[in-house]
C-alpha cells in the first residue's frame, strides 16, 4: 500500500474553526470518511515562514506587541 501524505485540512464551525494535518493516502479518502473538512490543496503562503526572512503577516503582528511591553 502506498504511504499516507500530511494534508491540511480544517473544520468550520461557524465563527471559528481549527486546522490540522492528517494523513491519508488521497484527498478523496479524507472526503469520504469526514466530508465536513475541507481539504487545503496547496498550502496558504501565510502559513509558511523562513527563519532568516523578516517577520511578515501575523509573525510581525506578534513582534511589534513584543515590543510594547
Amino acid at each position: 500500500m502506498e504511504k499516507k501524505i500530511d494534508y491540511l485540512v480544517s473544520y468550520d464551525f461557524g465563527k471559528s474553526g481549527v486546522w490540522g494535518i492528517m494523513k491519508a493516502h488521497t484527498i478523496e479518502e479524507i472526503q469520504a470518511k469526514y466530508p465536513e473538512l475541507e481539504v487545503v490543496r496547496a498550502v496558504p503562503n501565510y502559513f509558511v515562514f523562513d527563519i532568516d526572512d523578516e517577520p511578515v503577516g501575523w509573525l510581525e503582528e506578534m513582534i511589534a506587541e513584543r515590543a510594547k511591553t
